[in-house]
């Protein structure tokens, strides 16, 4: 009993690591992302297309429908909203909320939250709606359909200018403001073999079990847009108090947003030009992922990959978004009675953004997005290798995860994961995994399983410790998968 104790507290308790970019897998997610040195059959696909040979219950995986889904944000954490956003907590006595009045520090708080002045707001969804893998002795074949889903909203702290107002003469930046959001497919086709150990200059008790893979993608975008306010500013006119909003814009689209936004504005690009059709992809491209894996003194497995090499080109239903313009609101004046085609000065200004946008949109020729191209690096041991008398099986590893780009969603920043599956008995796994950096920050992950003889179901969070400190709570994340059958 003391030996099982252990073990749970070894799993439970968090420790350093970091977060990973999420797939389509709830063990995955479970485990922080860690995947690189021991993913298997159709988890492998996308990770580390090496591991498809990788022995594992079943040498043939059908898996159906696993998805992820992750949202949240850097600066605004739920203990922020209910300190600032919710009023006093009390009533009146005719039953109305009593408002919060702010205080200097107070806002300082809110301001301070967003990091170097910008906050993000993120939200991904992917869904996998088929995998398979099939592996013999030598070699071994993935398959896979993936969908991505998701944006990025960038929101400059100068938008919150009211907390401390904005006095005559004064001008307000706006910089920084953008959005960028997503939908693309990839079909994936992966090949993994086993290299003879003779060909290799490594003995092998240093290292044997070598294995290569290699993947290639058919990438069918649906749906892009990138759109950033640039030399944009809010002033307020000394003499006559009225406000003053330079703004200008460049961006592209292309496909469904392309089609919303200009139809939403009256532009005549969007009235003419944008014809969006689901089952028509708006941009095609191609992409690779490489992988390679092997053991190290017969305990240690360990392996490297480079995945979504590659690129979409948007040609179809392409709209550009170019140019400065200015707006003055000087207060609400309605419309005159009775005087046929008097409007309001609040309508004088939506058409003068609608008319912006329908001088400003045009179509254009295309343009390129790279995919969200990564290195990962890892390691994995089962632990009763090392340490004889653990019970069940213990897994332990860390992965190292670098984005190589900033495109669909990938970040630049570092992450490092480190995690552990334990299986007490050998049908009901439990993982955990800690992280720091990459997306989240401190990330706390949990999640469970039931890996039956000829069917798998794996349930994950990603941000558990958003659950169990949900004050401090930014983001959610979690992955599940429930049918994936083995034969």
């Amino acid at each position: 009993m003391k030996k099982y104790s252990a073990v749970f507290i070894l799993l439970f308790v968090p420790c350093a690591g970091l977060h990973a970019q999420e797939i389509a897998s709830g063990r995955i997610i479970s485990l922080g992302g860690m995947s690189t040195a021991f993913a298997t059959d159709v988890d492998a696909i996308g990770t580390n297309p090496a591991n498809l040979i990788e022995p594992s219950p079943g040498r043939v995986v059908l898996e159906i429908l696993p998805i992820s889904v992750n949202a949240g944000s850097d600066f605004l954490s739920l203990g922020l909203y209910n300190d600032y956003f919710t009023g006093t907590g009390q009533v009146d006595s005719s039953g109305n909320k009593i408002g919060k009045y702010l205080t200097a520090s107070d806002k300082a708080n809110i301001l301070n939250a967003f990091p170097d002045g910008v906050g993000t707001v993120r939200f991904g969804t992917v869904v996998r709606t088929v995998a398979l893998s099939v592996r013999e002795n030598s070699f071994a074949l993935g398959f896979s359909i993936d969908d991505n889903v998701g944006g990025l909203l960038s929101l400059p702290s100068s938008l919150l200018f009211p907390l401390d107002g904005n006095s005559p003469g004064s001008t307000i930046s706006i910089n920084g403001l953008s959005s960028m959001t997503w939908w693309y497919r990839t079909y994936n086709l992966d090949y993994a073999m086993k290299l003879p150990t003779v060909s290799l200059f490594v003995p092998e008790a240093i290292a044997d079990n070598f294995k290569v893979g290699g993947g290639i993608k058919l990438a069918t975008g649906f749906s892009y847009s990138d759109i950033r306010s640039t030399n944009s500013s809010l002033y307020t006119d000394p003499t006559n108090y009225s406000y003053t909003i330079n703004m200008g814009l460049d961006g592209v689209r292309s496909g469904l947003i392309s089609s919303a936004i200009s139809k939403g504005v009256d532009s005549k690009v969007g009235a003419q030009d944008t014809r969006f059709d689901p089952l028509n992809p708006q941009g095609l491209g191609m992409g690779f992922d490489l992988g390679a894996s092997a053991r190290v003194l017969r305990i240690f497995n360990v392996g490297m990959s480079l995945t979504d090499i590659g690129w979409i080109s948007w040609t179809k239903n392409v709209v550009g978004t170019y140019g400065d313009t200015s707006f003055t609101y000087s207060g609400f004046s309605p419309a005159q009675v009775n005087a046929p085609g008097s409007t309001s000065n609040l309508d004088s200004l939506k058409n003068s953004f609608s008319d912006y946008f329908a001088n400003r949109d045009a179509a254009s020729s295309g343009f390129t997005t790279a995919l969200p191209t990564r290195l990962n690096i890892g390691a994995s041991v089962q632990l009763g290798d090392l340490i004889s008398g653990i019970p069940g099986g213990l897994l332990v590893g860390f992965d190292y995860h670098q984005g190589l780009n900033e495109s669909l969603g990938n970040i630049t920043t570092p992450e490092f994961v480190v995690g552990a599956e334990w299986k007490p008995v050998a049908v009901f796994p439990i993982r955990t995994a800690v992280g720091f950096g990459g997306v989240y920050g401190f990330s706390w992950s949990i999640g469970i399983g039931l890996d039956l003889p000829f069917w798998d179901i794996d349930l994950g969070i990603g941000t558990l410790n958003s659950v169990v400190v949900p004050n401090s709570a930014k983001n959610i994340s979690f992955g599940m998968n429930i049918f994936k059958f083995r034969f």
